[in-house]
């Protein structure tokens, strides 16, 4: 079985297509949408003209098994995050301004102060809001969960990424508690695949980076940051799991 797996969108209707298309030739089985489907800060996207939310939730509907929600998703929705990494968001939150929210936030959670207006419609938040933050599931001789970012900031509303190896361990055990061995995420948008792992001393880094384009998975526990399919700068990827193999690979789709 093969799952194409595509994360962090942000409004590219044409990045999304080409990866489509990629899951097609490369005959996915199945694909996964880990979130941030919607999503278009000004402030680092220069594809304007060619954007569309509401594309881009129509072709995930379409094609994608599953779906999970990035904050920028939740956002869009007016949804509080279930996993909210000990932040309390007070019951008006998306009643303030950006201002507002980073200021009450100490800059602790995303403020979306460059958020552009997306297209999207009414039966389109409301689909956003049924999107649940992980998916767990067993897939032949594997098991995974499907995630935005890494536990305990499931859907990345929080704006502290994983560095050390104590940032992520609470990962291991939310990992048992849903019985699986791999966890998949997107958000931190760098180029290449980042690979965390339990063995690795509390001062190591957390998430390594490896620039290849084609990795062999073993029985460890492991959690797996992709490349996003819109990056600020650089190349798009998108990647497909080969679970008869144990094979991952990252496919380029262009260049943002």
């Amino acid at each position: 079985m093969k799952i194409g797996i595509i994360t962090d969108i942000h409004e590219n209707a044409e990045m999304l297509y080409a990866a489509l298309k990629l899951a097609d030739v490369n005959h996915c089985d199945e694909i996964a949408c880990l979130g941030d489907i919607v999503g278009f800060d000004q402030r680092f996207y220069r594809y304007s003209n060619n954007r569309s939310a509401k594309t881009c939730l129509g072709l995930i509907q379409a094609n994608c098994r599953w779906i999970v929600a990035g904050n920028h998703d939740l956002f869009a929705a007016g949804k509080l995050p279930a996993y909210s990494n000990g932040f309390e968001y007070p019951e008006n939150w998306f009643a303030m301004d950006a201002a507002e929210r980073k200021i009450l936030s100490r800059g602790k959670v995303w403020s979306y102060e460059g958020e552009a207006v997306n297209d999207l419609d009414e039966d389109d938040i409301l689909f956003l809001k049924t999107l649940p933050e992980f998916i767990a599931l067993p897939l032949d001789n594997i098991a995974c969960v499907f995630s935005h970012y890494i536990f305990p900031d499931l859907s990345g509303s929080t704006t502290r990424y994983v560095e050390r190896n104590n940032h992520i361990n609470g990962i291991w055990e939310f990992m048992e508690q849903q019985r699986v061995n791999i966890s998949f995420c997107g958000h931190s948008h760098n180029m290449f695949a980042g690979f965390g792992y339990k063995k690795a001393g509390s001062l190591a880094r957390a998430i390594h980076l490896i620039p290849q384009h084609s990795f062999t998975l073993g029985d460890e526990p492991v959690v797996i940051v992709l490349p996003p399919l819109s990056a600020e700068k650089g190349r798009a990827a998108f990647s497909i799991i080969d679970l008869n193999m144990m094979k991952l690979d990252i496919i380029t789709t262009g260049i943002v």
